[in-house]
């Protein structure tokens, strides 16, 4: 999630006085999300087939490793440090089958919410261009000039303030699509291939995690391909009042009450207290045709600042949908990594040395501080485990096949590990603290960005974490 710097919550402030006084404020959005095709309905597992989805997400790798990468939110300060993660990776050398491989070649699947979602998306769509162009296309850039500009120059801000259907962050989805996106869809990330990218939104309507895969656009009988990418960005990075949601349609009338096998299997029979059954029941309010009729989406931080909640979604549909067999192998599994890249600093409390609470600013960073506080370090614990229960699904898949896998190696040879990259994982103090008063608005400095990446490099380089998963597989 991105808190404000002081300039832009003065903006906010008179955006919401402007707001009130027209009566009016840019809450439509364009609806470009399309309806799924009748000959897409086949088959008794998914709503759909094919498309952009948790499915394909191993693709045609064996290397025995599942590779997972999540990039947390805080705005451009997070994309430079995940940025620089990327960079680690492709510099970090693993052996895979007795040959060295760069670990960001193995990576299965991405998840990213707000400022994380830029280089997610990027790296998705152009791979190594990354190296090339991303510094250039978007961290060198001032992307809060265009935000001032969308409110103040009468071209861009009359628009959003008469036409219902074209909010403030429809105008940033503009942007981010003539400096990095270029008209892509989420096709052209489909032939682009694995890893898969899951950009994260949060439902606003009812408090969700929202995910942009064919999976969950499945539960609006929507089909994701034809989708702008620049849209999925500017949703997950949509920071309340500043921007207008993003609106999707449901089309749920259109899919002839098809239900998910995975949910089918819960109904009547699962546990009140399990992840799986509450997973199944948040899936059902988009099922019903009646009640959700659209979906509301702002910034993905609101719902999971370290984009793990997806993530750890993704692994219980895996691990409990019966219609994944054959389609995912759980047992060529032996090695499994959840990184981790965090370029969230600590809460500023400097609000505790004032005995009043005044400006719009102040209420900003108390909310989403204390939100984030409170329930990063929860989301850690439950994605550790969550990793334990993918890791002990990988053993049973394995050993169903006898006491020795398919690969050679004996069935229950299986270890998760999860790391951590963060900018309280900085050793250096004094470089710690300054990383840490990087403002984590859209526009920073270029001596920061260069910190920033550098400090996403060392802490791949550095992590304890990754170095043991390295060393794990070069063991028999």
């Amino acid at each position: 999630m991105v808190i404000l710097p002081r300039r832009a919550r003065r903006l906010a402030t008179a955006l919401l006085a402007a707001a009130a006084l027209s009566g009016c404020v840019g809450g439509g959005t364009a609806v470009m999300n399309k309806p799924l095709s009748p000959d897409r309905l086949v088959g008794d597992g998914p709503i759909s087939r094919g498309g952009y989805r948790v499915a394909g997400v191993h693709g045609t790798q064996s290397s025995g490793t599942l590779v997972l990468l999540a990039f947390s939110g805080g705005g451009k300060r997070s994309a430079a440090f995940g940025y620089g993660v990327l960079k680690g990776l492709r510099d970090f050398t693993v052996t895979i089958n007795g040959s060295p491989e760069r670990l960001l070649d193995e990576v299965d699947m991405m998840s990213s919410v707000s400022g994380g979602s830029f280089p997610a998306a990027y790296y998705g769509l152009y791979r190594d261009k990354i190296f090339t162009d991303f510094e250039k296309d978007f961290l060198d850039k001032d992307i809060e000039a265009y935000i001032y500009g969308t409110y103040l120059l009468p071209w861009h801000f009359v628009p959003t303030m008469i036409d219902s259907d074209h909010g403030t962050n429809d105008r940033m989805a503009e942007v981010y699509d003539d400096l990095m996106f270029h008209g892509a869809t989420y096709a052209d990330m489909m032939r682009a291939g694995k890893p898969l990218v899951s950009i994260n939104a949060t439902d606003v309507d009812h408090g969700l995690a929202f995910q942009f895969t064919q999976d969950q656009f499945d539960l609006l009988c929507s089909d994701l391909m034809s989708y702008p990418l620049s849209r999925a960005v500017a949703a997950s990075n949509g920071f309340p009042v500043v921007f207008s949601p993003i609106t999707l349609r449901s089309y749920r009338s259109q899919c002839a009450g098809r239900v998910p096998a995975w949910i089918r299997d819960d109904e009547g029979k699962g546990d009140p207290l399990s992840r799986t059954h509450q997973l199944a029941g948040i899936s059902r309010l988009y099922l019903d045709a009646d009640s959700t009729k659209y979906v509301h989406l702002m910034d993905g931080g609101i719902a999971d600042n370290l984009a793990l909640r997806g993530m750890i979604n993704t692994i219980l549909v895996i691990t409990g949908a019966t219609d994944l067999a054959g389609r995912f192998d759980l047992a060529r599994i032996r090695r499994i990594v959840l990184i981790s890249s965090d370029g969230q600093s600590a809460n500023d409390a400097a609000s505790a040395r004032e005995e009043h609470l005044t400006s719009l600013g102040q209420m900003f960073n108390v909310v989403s501080g204390t939100q984030i506080d409170s329930y990063n370090f929860e989301t850690m614990l439950l994605a550790r485990q969550q990793m334990d229960v993918l890791s002990e699904a990988v053993r049973k898949a394995r050993c169903a096949q006898g006491p020795v896998a398919a690969d050679g190696h004996p069935c229950n040879d299986v270890q998760g590990f999860l790391a951590h990259l963060s900018l309280a994982g900085v050793k250096d103090e004094a470089e710690r603290k300054r990383l840490a008063r990087i403002p984590t608005g859209l526009t920073v400095d270029a001596p920061d960005v260069a910190l920033l990446v550098a400090a996403g490099e060392a802490q791949v380089m550095q992590s304890p974490d990754l170095a043991a998963f390295r060393d794990s597989l070069t063991r028999d």
